[in-house]
């Protein structure tokens, strides 16, 4: 329910304390006499009647009475009081200004008159006086003299002490300003909807979450969107996500406003169109933001044209070609990077404004081009232009009038190629094709160029020497009629022809035999290309190479691969029989080195025993040093019987190697421990550096075989006080293992024959205790494991290092 008017709640704590009682009494006191005059001036201009009911408290009264009257007659709205017979007894000052009426004029005047009188019916109709009050009724009253006006009517029905109606009050509040304002509003927005309904550029509304809540109908043709698709959306979704966080950084909310800012919007198939937008926040009277408005108009087509706009531009700028624009005297006023460039200029305000005829070398031609562009309205033309510097280089152009829409000229404009170097490179063809047919005629090969049906077009003079016919004799003549063919091959060399020119199929040293013009026999051989002329056919052309005595040639060599093929059977029979006697020899040295070793074994093994006796039980110091050598010498020699049927045992056993898991570092460092123990006469530093999570795949005893060896090798040859390095490498599932010393190094001649079967460098030569087969084990075992050995010196005296390769076991 709508708050009532401060003053019906005034009346009402009036009523109450029987104060409106009184006043009706008063006014009724007054009606008995109908003839009394009331003055103009009367001071007591509401008729307020000063008795009061005994009951009531005069100091309660006096207050009440005075706050009731002061608020009467000041109120800035029209009060009046009528009675049961509604006629108007009482009303304050402001009702004689609203109505434009006189006390007398007022007094007792029945209130319908006040009111038009459908007003009046329509006042009527509510039925104020059972419902006791109607506050706020819009309605139309008369004011004297100027007519109708609107105002805002609340009635209040009162009561007396029995609770009769006694009569009511009126408030009246003029708007018709606020009538007028409401018109020029609803004028406006009637406007405003028109305009907004059928502009051209889409408008929307949000409220303060940024929720879609109105938009005009081009904003659905626009976004291909429905009502379903709009009302109550975020405003983002009409976004994409990039887009609206560049809006958003904005920051239009504290702004208040932004407008004429580019950005792009989805339709509905999730099209994107560019658009022109501009954001403007409303707030309510408390200045808090109640939503904003914003106007979009699609640019699309407009950013389509200025991008091509912008791509001609650059176009231009960019284009290789020089570019120039002068006005219709021939002043410049612009030219593209490339025309600065090949003109020689670095900034074009040395250009600008300048007369474009002063650029060129001829001055007069360049006036004549100007005068045929404006007779032709284009041309093109080759000139010498002058650069910055005074030198000259040549220049192809081509110029044009350029009109409006009206075929109005308005400029000239010219692009510019440099053609210095296509007139070198002309000329340099020039001299090519003279260089050409100099080659061409005295190249020893024979050469003719036919059209695509076989017509001969040219030849060099070696056609002549082959064929015997002078060239006015071939030229214009097809090939098949010139006679130089025999006639069971022309068959075979017209499908050949045809094939080459539909197939573009060349042929490549086909043998003929040709008849010369004096019916001498001729064999040559002859190829064939393709003339092609922007990529279109157009002939073909033959080359011949006279063959004749290289047939001749080719006879008598074939006489003599005759008899070199029976001397290469004869001498293949001769190499397998010797290879088969080699064998044979070598298995005969096998054998006999194994018998060899088996008979020497069995007589030193009781020496090898005895002889350590002998020695120990010898008391002559002579005898007994003869008896330590001879003691030497014999396990010298047991060891060489050892190490050659180790040997031959690796050479040809087929045995299955126990392969397994070997921690290199660990394994190595067992074996430099064993070496040391058997070399402790020798101050040598072995440095093992191999990383110790190598492990590697190998037989376990053959593994400590090549250590021991390489290591054995290394220490014999390496002086007190040298270094022994032992490093290792991996590669992928390879394991480099390297030895290195210091030592005595070897010769580059040696190195290709250290593992050879009992091979010994000049320094080892004189070692009785060396076999020469160490490296020949080791090689035998590492190949046996599918790797590689292999050891690199720089000389003599500058130390070695031997290579192996194992397979790594990860």
């Amino acid at each position: 329910m709508k708050e009532e008017p401060d003053i019906v709640k005034e009346l009402r704590e009036a009523e109450k304390l029987g104060l409106l009682y009184n006043m009706i009494k008063s006014a009724m006191e007054e009606l008995k006499a109908p003839t009394k005059v009331i003055e103009k001036n009367s001071e007591n201009s509401s008729h307020m009647i000063e008795d009061f009911d005994e009951s009531i408290n005069a100091d309660d009264f006096g207050s009440v009475g005075e706050k009731y009257k002061t608020i009467f007659e000041n109120y800035a709205i029209a009060i009046t009081l009528v009675d049961n017979k509604e006629r108007i007894i009482s009303w304050n000052k402001f009702t004689e200004e609203l109505l434009n009426m006189t006390q007398n004029e007022l007094y007792l005047k029945s209130v319908s008159s006040l009111y038009p009188s459908e007003e009046w019916q329509k006042i009527r109709a509510e039925d104020i006086r059972k419902k006791g009050i109607k506050y706020r009724m819009e309605t139309r009253m008369i004011r004297k003299n100027q007519g109708l006006f609107d105002v805002e009517l609340s009635l209040c029905v009162l009561k007396g002490r029995e609770g009769k109606t006694v009569g009511s009050v009126g408030i009246i509040k003029d708007i018709t300003k606020l009538k007028e304002t409401e018109r020029e509003l609803k004028t406006s927005e009637e406007r405003y909807r028109t305009i907004f309904e059928n502009s051209a550029i889409a408008i929307t509304l949000t409220d303060e979450n940024e929720r879609i809540i109105s938009w005009n109908k081009f904003t659905e043709n626009l976004l291909c969107l429905s009502r379903d698709d709009l009302f109550m959306k975020p405003v983002k979704s009409l976004y994409p996500s990039k887009e609206w966080q560049k809006i958003r950084s904005e920051n239009i909310r504290q702004k208040g406003l932004k407008y004429q800012m580019e950005t792009k919007m989805l339709k509905k198939n999730n099209e994107i169109i560019d658009v022109d937008l501009s954001l403007s926040v409303l707030k309510n009277h408390d200045g808090k933001i109640s939503g904003s408005i914003g106007i979009f108009k699609d640019i699309t087509d407009r950013k389509r044209i200025e991008n091509e706009i912008r791509i001609k531009d650059r176009a231009i700028d960019s284009s290789i070609n020089a570019v120039a624009i002068s006005d219709l005297n021939g002043r410049l006023t612009y030219v593209n990077p490339s025309f600065l460039k090949m003109w020689g200029y670095t900034d074009d305000s040395e250009i600008l404004g300048k007369n474009a005829v002063d650029f060129w070398w001829n001055k007069e031609v360049a006036s004549e081009i100007i005068k045929q562009l404006f007779e032709e309205e284009g041309c093109v033309n080759e000139l010498t232009a002058k650069r910055k510097d005074g030198s000259l280089f040549d220049v192809q152009l081509s110029a044009s009038l350029v009109r409006d829409e009206f075929s109005k000229p308005i400029c000239m404009m010219a692009s510019f190629l440099d053609i210095s170097e296509h007139k070198k490179a002309e000329e340099k063809i020039r001299r090519s094709e003279e260089d050409f047919r100099i080659i061409f005629e005295n190249i020893s090969d024979t050469i003719g160029y036919l059209d695509k049906h076989g017509k001969i077009v040219d030849i060099n003079k070696r056609v002549e020497d082959l064929s015997g016919y002078k060239r006015d004799e071939i030229i214009g003549k097809n090939f098949t009629s010139l006679g130089v063919l025999k006639v069971k091959d022309l068959p075979k060399m017209i499908k050949l022809f045809r094939n080459s020119i539909n197939n573009s199929k060349t042929l490549n040293l086909v043998e003929l035999e040709l008849k010369h013009k004096n019916g001498k026999k001729i064999f040559a051989e002859v190829s064939t290309r393709i003339i092609k002329d922007n990529n279109q056919k157009i002939g073909t052309v033959i080359i011949c190479r006279d063959i004749t005595e290289r047939k001749k040639a080719d006879i008598k060599l074939k006489k003599a691969n005759e008899k070199l093929e029976m001397f290469n059977q004869e001498l293949a029979q001769k190499v397998k029989k010797r290879t088969a006697e080699v064998e044979k020899l070598l298995q005969e040295k096998d054998e006999f080195i194994y018998r060899l070793s088996h008979d020497l074994r069995t007589p030193l093994t009781p020496l090898v025993a005895f002889l350590p006796l002998l020695e120990k039980k010898e008391k002559d110091p002579k005898t007994k040093e003869n008896i330590r050598l001879l003691n030497h010498k014999v396990n010298t020699l047991k060891n060489l019987v050892e190490k050659t049927l180790q040997f031959e045992t690796i050479y040809k056993s087929s045995e299955v190697l126990d392969i397994v898991d070997i921690n290199l570092k660990e394994e190595i460092k067992g074996c430099i421990k064993n070496q040391l123990t058997i070399y402790d006469n020798k101050d040598i530093n072995i440095d093992n550096k191999i990383n110790e999570n190598i492990v590697v795949k190998a037989d376990k005893l053959y593994f400590e075989e090549i250590i021991n060896n390489l290591l054995s090798n290394a220490i014999k040859n390496t002086p007190d006080s040298g270094i022994i390095t032992i490093a290792a490498e991996t590669e992928k599932d390879v394991i480099t293992i390297s030895v290195k010393d210091n030592g005595v190094g070897i010769d580059k001649a040696q190195l290709a024959h250290i593992f050879e079967e009992f091979y010994k460098t000049d320094i080892s030569r004189h070692d009785l205790d060396s076999s020469g087969l160490g490296l020949s084990i080791c090689k035998q075992i590492v190949e046996k494991h599918g790797g590689q050995i292999w050891a690199e010196s720089k000389g003599s005296g500058k130390g070695s290092t031997f290579f192996f390769t194992l397979k790594s076991s990860f």
